[in-house]
């Protein structure tokens, strides 16, 4: 601080240029309500975040940035009065002098009458600075805006502008070269802030006062809540935009009628005085002509009545109209019958899509077998299609709207997968899933696809999706699944004979010797053919699991002791077609969730193919590592390598690049590995060899 005498009435703060109090004297700290030494080495805006909202905020980062003085006006709640305030910057620092108290110069408002009517008006009334700082508000700002007085004062007044009339508001503050760009006085309209987050639409009156200078000094504002009317405004201009509404008047005993220019257009004429009767009458179609006479003399005798009927406009155009008729009488006492008439052409042709749409998703449904539903997330009611309770051959008086009670429905295993899919759709707008039901004692199996809905916050509204029952598409699935292990089992049953082949050869010779042998050399014989058997009983486990159905159990697994298994029983044909297997993965994989025997079968036929596509032999690499949430396998052979049209084909039913092969294989192994809700890929290069990229999801158990 500078070697100078401070006032005692004059606050001093000094900032470091990352906005640290290094100084607060005892006047500007007991201004602050706080302790000098409490203050010191503290942040400004943390210490006091609603000054970012003041004038003191702006007009210090100004200083800063432009290293030039500034001055102006600033509200302490905590004593309710106004100080001017000068801020500059010295050697890196920012040094702020609070002066003297200023007055707000609103004699007009210290009068009792004036008073009295500030207190109870409807309007807020408020005084702005030149700059437009809030110097002063009435109480009716608390109730029509929500604020409180001391809320209000010191901040600017463009912090509760609506953004999009910010434009329009600074206009009547803004100068240039010297002049006002706007009026000392006003109206104009805009919307301010409420505290609890909605805009109000407001009617600003306003009027410049004047210093003895002349110049503008202070801003009076009254500003009236025109909301109400600013909503009929609205509503009123979309109707006419929108509505394609025009009037009529008909004298019963006359032969002409009177139409609004909006009638005519609707009728593709052009505007007249009068229109003649049998002309309009001619402009209706034939078939609906009576309808409306009927209807005319309805509103005569019962006072109003409402008709639909269709015109031929003069172009020839179709034309739907919906026409209200009421009964009057003149101030001469004639009776007469006026109305609106509005073209409801849009309305009818979107109605009749609508139900041709309809009815065509019914014949669709019925014909891909699908049925569709709607569940509302904020009422949890689930909203099922006739098609759906025939689909699932369930009796409607039986059905719930209940989405937590339509879970009991749901196979016992896979109740957690729906309710972790449900979740999953809730938050990333689509579902996708396989599910087992109970209906009528029996399980039926059922593929729903769905999208999530939501509002304008983000919010989940509605998930609405389709039904398909797959039950006997699975079956024939399961069927061909079966009928392609018996088949690979078969094609095993030769290099399984070789293995089982060299333990009985052993155990012959074994057999035989233990004839001749001594007690010590027999107990060493029965122990190797002990292993022997074991073997065998090995080879021929592996060969059932193969060839007899299973029950699938999902299960977190490891899958490196599957996939040894699996290359242990194909080793013999590997060697055979001088093949060397190697596999390699990372540590500490997670375990997968699956069905063991079906991820055998996707192996066996994977690395068989592998072993059949190098007839000449060559080195198949299997690696296995994590990659995010799954677990990835690669098998890369050294093959022939596949072409690039036929890669889009591998898992089609019947294709197949071998010559007594039926592509049954692949088409069964993509079918386990999507149920697995995983993912299975080719690439390849002829020449070069192929890659089989086959992904799963991680165990959330493991």
């Amino acid at each position: 601080m500078a070697n100078e005498k401070e006032s005692t009435m004059i606050g001093v703060i000094i900032l470091d240029d990352r906005w640290h109090y290094t100084y607060v004297n005892e006047y500007a700290a007991a201004l602050l309500g706080r302790c000098s030494a409490d203050l010191v080495g503290k942040v400004i805006w943390a210490e006091f975040p609603l000054a970012m909202r003041y004038a003191c905020y702006e007009q210090f980062h100004k200083s800063f940035q432009h290293n030039t003085e500034v001055y102006f006006e600033e509200y302490i709640q905590s004593i309710n009065q106004w100080f001017q305030v000068s801020a500059y910057p010295f050697e890196g620092h920012l040094h702020i002098r609070l002066h003297k108290q200023i007055s707000m110069e609103m004699s007009f408002l210290q009068e009792r009458t004036a008073q009295m009517y500030i207190e109870h008006a409807q309007d807020i009334i408020t005084l702005t600075t030149r700059d437009g700082i809030f110097r002063y508000v009435s109480p009716a700002i608390q109730r029509l805006l929500g604020f409180e007085v001391d809320e209000i004062l010191g901040i600017h007044i463009f912090a509760y502008c609506h953004p999009e009339d910010i434009e329009a508001l600074r206009g009547s503050f803004m100068e240039e070269d010297g002049l006002f760009l706007n009026n000392d006085q006003g109206i104009m309209t805009c919307r301010f802030l409420h505290k609890n987050g909605w805009y109000v639409w407001f009617e600003m009156n306003y009027k410049w006062m004047l210093s003895e200078e002349g110049e503008r000094s202070q801003k009076l504002c009254i500003w009236r809540d025109i909301t109400e009317r600013k909503l009929v405004e609205e509503r009123f201009v979309q109707a006419q935009r929108l509505g394609q509404f025009g009037s009529f008047e008909r004298e019963l005993t006359k032969n002409y009628i009177l139409w609004s220019d909006e009638i005519y257009r609707i009728h593709g004429l052009a505007p007249q005085e009068q229109m003649n009767l049998r002309d309009a009458i001619q402009l209706i179609v034939p078939e609906d002509r009576e309808k409306v006479g009927l209807a005319l003399e309805k509103a005569v005798r019962q006072g109003k009545v409402e008709v639909e009927y269709r015109i031929t406009r003069a172009d020839g155009e179709l034309r739907y109209i919906k026409t209200q008729i009421e009964r009057s009488r003149t101030d001469s006492n004639r009776l007469i019958v006026r109305g609106l008439m509005h073209d409801i052409t849009g309305h009818k042709l979107i109605e009749e899509e609508l139900k041709k749409s309809k009815a065509n998703l019914q014949i669709s449904q019925e014909i891909a077998g699908l049925g569709h539903y709607s569940w509302d997330v904020i009422r949890n009611e689930l909203q099922w299609s006739d098609e759906l309770f025939t689909l699932l051959h369930i009796q409607r008086d039986s059905y719930t709207s209940q989405m937590d009670l339509f879970i009991h429905i749901v196979h016992s295993d896979d109740i957690l997968k729906v309710k972790e899919a449900l979740r999953e759709a809730l938050q990333a707008g689509s579902l996708d899933m396989t599910v087992r039901i109970i209906v009528d004692g029996g399980i039926r199996t059922i593929h729903t696809m769905a999208k999530t809905t939501y509002d304008e916050w983000g919010r989940p509204l509605r998930v609405f999706g389709t039904v398909q029952d797959i039950t006997l598409q699975k079956q024939t699935e399961e069927l061909l699944r079966r009928t392609e292990k018996l088949n690979v089992a078969g094609q095993l049953a030769a290099g399984i004979a070789h293995e089982i082949r060299n333990p009985l050869t052993a155990l012959k010779g074994f057999a035989k010797l233990m004839c001749h042998a001594n007690e010590e050399s027999k107990l060493r014989y029965f122990q190797i053919m002990q292993e022997e058997f074991n073997r065998i009983e090995l080879i021929l486990g592996e060969l059932l699991i193969l060839a007899k159905p299973q029950v699938l159990a999902y299960q977190p697994h490891d899958v490196i002791a599957i996939l040894r298994e699996v290359i242990e029983l194909l080793n013999t044909e590997a060697i055979i077609s001088n093949v060397i297997i190697d596999l390699t993965y990372e540590p500490d994989l997670p375990l997968v969730r699956s069905e063991s025997s079906q991820l055998k079968q996707v192996f066996i036929n994977v690395i068989k193919n592998a072993i059949e596509a190098m007839p000449t032999g060559g080195n198949l690499r299997i690696i296995v590592r994590k990659t995010a949430n799954h677990v990835a396998f690669f098998f890369e052979d050294q093959g022939q390598g596949i072409s690039e049209e036929r890669l889009p084909r591998i898992g089609e039913p019947f294709y197949t690049t071998k010559e007594k092969g039926t592509g049954l294989g692949m088409m069964v192994s993509f079918a386990i590995i999507d149920e697995h809700q995983g993912h299975i890929a080719y690439q390849s290069k002829l020449g070069v060899g192929t890659t089989v990229h086959i992904q799963l999801p991680a165990s959330v158990e493991g």
